[in-house]
């Protein structure tokens, strides 16, 4: 499996707007070439309340929260683990506007091209009607501990692209790279390894 750094990411939030809410919960993982490279399993803490639709939806609490990281420390380690890589995810702008605005309230500018997996679920399989993650997970016996946590909905990613992949290499590939939205703004990818393949 060749391909460019592709990081697989789910994140939990306080609520749906990004200017408000804040993250929760991250998983990453990073893979190059078929193979998983690091990963980011992390509570975060978000100084402000979880409300209780959140915490019934994803199981985490505000006492789970209290003493874990907040965004700022754990940065770092994300800025390096996405660098790079494209950031893949369901519905990927959610994700995606959710970190960049949190790196931008470090004074940190974050641009990357961004793949959506539903995007990607609606080329590959043009017969299904609905391409939800609960849909894919069922259509494609996908094993996942815990629905709606961060790193789990991640990994569920993975082994989704992983098993398309496996059944149609150039087909899975292709069609990523014909979602991959680019990046406004030139960032550290070099010009030359913009395609997929």
């Amino acid at each position: 499996m060749k391909h460019r750094p592709l990081a697989f990411i789910d994140i939990e939030t306080t609520g749906g707007r990004s200017e408000t809410s804040r993250i929760i919960d991250i998983g990453v993982i990073r893979v190059e070439n078929g193979e998983i490279i690091d990963t980011i399993n992390q509570l975060v803490r978000p100084d402000m309340p979880v409300p209780y639709f959140i915490t019934t939806l994803t199981g985490i609490t505000n006492d789970m929260l209290w003493d874990q990281p907040n965004f700022e420390s754990i940065a770092p380690e994300l800025e390096l683990i996405l660098k790079d890589a494209v950031f893949v995810a369901h519905n990927v702008d959610f994700d995606y506007v959710f970190i960049k605005k949190e790196f931008k309230r470090l004074g940190i500018s974050y641009n990357s091209d961004r793949a959506c997996t539903v995007k990607l679920s609606r080329i590959l399989h043009p017969e299904q009607r609905r391409h939800g993650l609960d849909k894919i997970i069922e259509r494609m016996q996908l094993k996942v501990m815990h629905r709606h946590r961060g790193f789990d909905d991640a990994e569920v990613l993975w082994k989704y692209f992983a098993d398309e992949y496996t059944a149609n290499p150039l087909k899975t590939i292709t069609s990523l790279d014909t979602v991959t939205t680019r990046a406004r703004k030139a960032h550290s990818i070099d010009s030359n390894q913009l395609t997929l393949i």
